[in-house]
């Protein structure tokens, strides 16, 4: 999502340093470095918040990243998002590209084309990407969608359902935690209901079904029922308490 080049020479930037309230409507540029409100739905090109950004309403952006804390009331939309700190979302997300080091709770639904976080991701609904690379842990009150998943697993993290082509669930190394303050616990476990793709790996995992073509349970697991049409593969420490070949 982008604003015409045509028309931005029509429209203005917004910058807040220190403290201050602005309203929302239609800016090229906004560059917040402090503590910033702004009130109304906004739609920019260019959102770049170091600090603490308070926004009442919905935000469309071009490109957004953000240093620090930032909180919205509404939905978001935007077409790249770096955070390094804390996002916030009441409503639902559509970010294309998601990147970088931090926390992201989002009430409603996730949806875009990649996520690639070290941190945390928290969704109400459903989470629907095309791909998904964290390195973390993750709440997801719904379905964690998309064709290629890869987990680095640091804390306990839950999801009703998993579904993908080609699934990879890994406990972190303990010896490379990428921060002094988030670091992979040796107890961490995905606990899920239905983990179902093509191509599957998962370790330290608590299922009920997990259903494939390929299918290697690994340590730390426990299934109660495997479902594969080609191939399973129980690796030493995981327990599959029943299997069946489709």
């Amino acid at each position: 999502m982008g604003i015409d080049t045509n028309k931005r020479s029509q429209i203005g930037n917004l910058k807040i340093t220190g403290s201050s309230t602005a309203a929302g409507g239609l800016y090229d540029r906004m560059k917040i470095v402090g503590e910033g409100i702004i009130e109304g739905d906004t739609q920019c090109r260019l959102l770049k918040c170091i600090g603490t950004l308070e926004m009442e309403g919905n935000l469309q952006a071009g490109e957004a990243g953000i240093v620090g804390t930032f909180s919205l009331t509404g939905n978001v939309r935007s077409d790249t998002m770096k955070n390094s700190g804390t996002v916030s979302i009441s409503g639902d997300a559509e970010i294309g590209s998601l990147t970088g080091s931090g926390t992201i709770e989002v009430k409603g639904h996730m949806q875009g084309t990649m996520i690639a976080l070290k941190g945390h991701i928290a969704a109400g609904g459903d989470c629907e990407v095309d791909v998904f690379h964290l390195k973390g842990m993750f709440d997801v009150g719904g379905l964690l969608n998309a064709g290629e998943i890869n987990i680095r697993l640091f804390q306990d993290s839950t999801a009703k359902e998993i579904g993908g082509e080609k699934i990879r669930i890994r406990k972190a190394s303990l010896l490379h935690p990428f921060s002094l303050f988030f670091r992979p616990s040796s107890h961490a476990k995905v606990t899920v209901s239905v983990i179902e793709g093509d191509d599957i790996y998962v370790e330290h995992t608590r299922a009920k079904v997990v259903r494939g073509n390929q299918v290697v349970i690994g340590p730390g697991c426990e299934v109660d029922l495997v479902e594969y049409k080609v191939h399973l593969e129980k690796k030493k420490g995981a327990i599959v308490k029943e299997s069946r070949k489709l």
